[in-house]
């Protein structure tokens, strides 16, 4: 692995909305490089893992790709910048207000579309493919985390990715479920939506770390 020491202008993978990306895009242009810096580091504090990169290029994309998701959503990023032009802040609005996040349960998945129940929810939503990646390797059962932007009229109302998702493999679905329970139990959204972040982190440490048993990742209490 490597240390970053600079920022890159929009390092993303392709299965992002072209409205996230273009906001993205103003954001790393309006804010300095060691407040995004700052902003990192508290990022993989969240999700607890190393701030060194991994060596894989598609990781780095993905890692990215999480990355500028919290900048916006979670810390809000493009309300600060009093300099947003005109057309970014009607995007960025579209984008905040169209958007969901959540932990979904495939259902069904075609050459044109996906459905998929979110776990915490029982919302069930349907996705329409986009892009010719943008359901590669899911499956019915599969679970993933997702931020999705709403599109289309009331009535015919789907959803698209805003970034590439996170999947998680069938032997943590167990524990996966188990937690949404809790949340669920206790009736605790915000929690749950914090510990998706976790959950990102799990699923970037798993692919980091290929040679550690599973179990040992995908836990409470795991110290990798």
């Amino acid at each position: 692995m490597s240390e970053a020491t600079e920022l890159p202008s929009a390092q993303m993978s392709g299965t992002v909305h072209p409205e996230f990306e273009s906001i993205v895009q103003r954001i790393i242009k309006g804010i300095d490089q060691d407040t995004l810096a700052d902003l990192r580091r508290d990022f993989h504090m969240r999700l607890r893992i190393t701030l060194t990169h991994p060596d894989r290029a598609e990781l780095i994309e993905d890692l990215w790709d999480f990355f500028y998701d919290w900048c916006l959503f979670e810390r809000k990023l493009p309300d600060s910048i009093a300099a947003l032009p005109e057309n970014i802040q009607t995007e960025w609005m579209s984008v905040k207000e169209g958007s969901i996040r959540g932990l979904y349960e495939v259902s069904k998945v075609t050459d044109v579309y996906l459905k998929a129940k979110e776990l915490f929810t029982g919302e069930t939503v349907e996705l329409h493919k986009k892009t010719a990646i943008d359901f590669l390797g899911i499956s019915k059962g599969d679970i993933i985390e997702g931020r999705l932007m709403k599109e289309g009229e009331a009535k015919k109302t789907f959803f698209n990715f805003v970034r590439k998702p996170s999947f998680h493999p069938v032997q943590v679905h167990e524990y996966i479920k188990k937690k949404v329970k809790e949340f669920k139990k206790a009736k605790d959204f915000e929690t749950y939506q914090n510990w998706l972040w976790l959950l990102v982190g799990m699923y970037l440490k798993h692919r980091i770390y290929q040679h550690m048993p599973i179990e040992k990742i995908y836990d409470d209490n795991s110290r990798i």
